[in-house]
């Protein structure tokens, strides 16, 4: 078997289950970076000390969740330095330097959109917008760690390497499974499982292709954690072999 690099990312933590899942990471010899919502490290510090202290990477991911777009900047901001404030005080808590300050904006939305399509082009004001937080991620430290060999012509071509914030390649989509509405009539484990196996490189579903290496996007839910081992299993089938990105060391202060 051809082996795919690949590197694990996962969004939406510390939910009640982060524990359970990093445990299995770590049997497994899986790396990762946790993107944590600052409300949910308030609740659930213990599990995010526990991965810290284990070896995984936690990232910023906003307090609560919003739409950027949505919001005022210096809503923005207040989103992205509260977080940063609690993972210092997290990392304090594990007795641990935080190696790394990224970032991941909750829906891959950066603050300039008309709408919800995140490749759409900006609007003036709206790529100002955006601009102007990538500033913000920058002053405070944020970057993008190095995701080698990532060649879609489609992530390259929006800029997306060239951004402080870390975004994807390839959606697991389980969050689908329990939505109201589901995406891509992802309302199943099979489905998202079936869903891997689909070959369209430059349309966000290139596992199949060697071409690449992946940035993976799985979620920290509770509600779907008995999705998570077999669809990470899936992945290793698939000949992904996972690792973290190289990163300069920062001054977490």
């Amino acid at each position: 078997m051809t082996f795919k690099p690949a590197y694990l990312t996962i969004d939406d933590s510390p939910s009640s289950t982060m524990l359970e899942k990093a445990d299995y990471l770590s049997r497994q010899g899986i790396p990762a970076i946790w993107f944590c919502q600052g409300n949910l490290l308030e609740q659930e510090p213990r599990q995010a000390v526990h991965a810290i202290q284990a070896g995984f990477i936690l990232g910023n991911h906003a307090y609560d969740h919003p739409h950027f777009s949505d919001l005022a900047l210096d809503e923005c901001f207040e989103q992205i330095r509260r977080t940063d404030e609690i993972l210092e005080a997290v990392y304090r808590k594990a007795g641990a330097k935080r190696p790394i300050k990224c970032f991941r904006f909750p829906y891959g939305d950066k603050g300039g959109l008309q709408g919800a399509e995140v490749f759409a082009p900006y609007s003036e004001a709206g790529l100002q917008r955006k601009q102007t937080l990538q500033t913000y991620l920058r002053r405070l430290g944020y970057a993008q760690p190095r995701w080698e060999r990532i060649t879609y012509r489609y992530f390259r071509d929006a800029g997306l390497m060239d951004d402080a914030d870390c975004y994807w390649t390839y959606d697991v989509m389980e969050w689908s499974i329990l939505d109201a509405e589901p995406s891509h009539g992802i309302d199943t484990i099979e489905k998202a499982l079936a869903r891997m196996d689909e070959h369209d490189p430059e349309g966000g579903r290139g596992l199949n292709d060697a071409g690449s290496a992946e940035i993976v996007l799985i979620h920290d839910h509770a509600k779907t954690a008995s999705y998570f081992t077999p669809l990470v299993e899936r992945l290793l089938e698939k000949g992904l072999r996972f690792t973290l990105p190289a990163f300069e060391a920062v001054n977490a202060g």
